[in-house]
């Protein structure tokens, strides 16, 4: 199966542990993502809610994870990033996600709310999804010098 590369610049983290190790899974919050309105795709604005990485390797190397986490965690941003684990109940393989720390320290507030985090945070914290992505170009890179093993895809 032909791997599509993001063009999205939210997606760069996402080619990044492509590169590392294939991919089976992956799924990443857009900044400008294009919907469907009126017969036509439309480009929105959703930078009040902040970014994510989602993923899951083909072949997940314990090693592999442990250096990115090293990396998220030592990353001195504007932001603190995490990498969460999620078993996949009855399933094979590891769903790991990578964001800012926020988007679970206000789970329980969202959940009071009937919200996600994402949409208690666009809500309640629209300031802080612009600041996210901006860093997370940032983290990006601190994650690329942490592998320097792969080649870099960008000139």
């Amino acid at each position: 199966m032909a791997v599509t590369k993001i063009t999205a610049p939210e997606g760069d983290l996402l080619n990044l542990l492509y590169e590392i190790s294939p991919l089976e899974w992956r799924k990443y919050q857009q900044r400008h993502p294009e919907i469907w309105a009126d017969n036509h795709f439309e480009r929105v604005n959703r930078s009040e809610y902040p970014p994510y990485i989602s993923f899951r390797f083909e072949d997940e190397n314990k090693a592999v994870i442990e250096r990115l986490r090293q990396a998220v965690e030592n990353y001195p941003g504007k932001i603190f990033w995490v990498l969460n684990e999620h078993k996949r109940d009855g399933l094979p393989g590891t769903n790991w996600t990578i964001g800012p720390s926020r988007l679970w320290d206000v789970k329980e507030q969202a959940l009071k709310l009937g919200l996600t985090p994402d949409q208690y945070l666009a809500q309640y914290e629209p300031e802080f999804g612009p600041v996210a992505y901006d860093d997370l170009e940032g983290l990006t890179k601190h994650i690329r010098q942490a592998f320097p093993e792969v080649p870099s895809s960008t000139p």
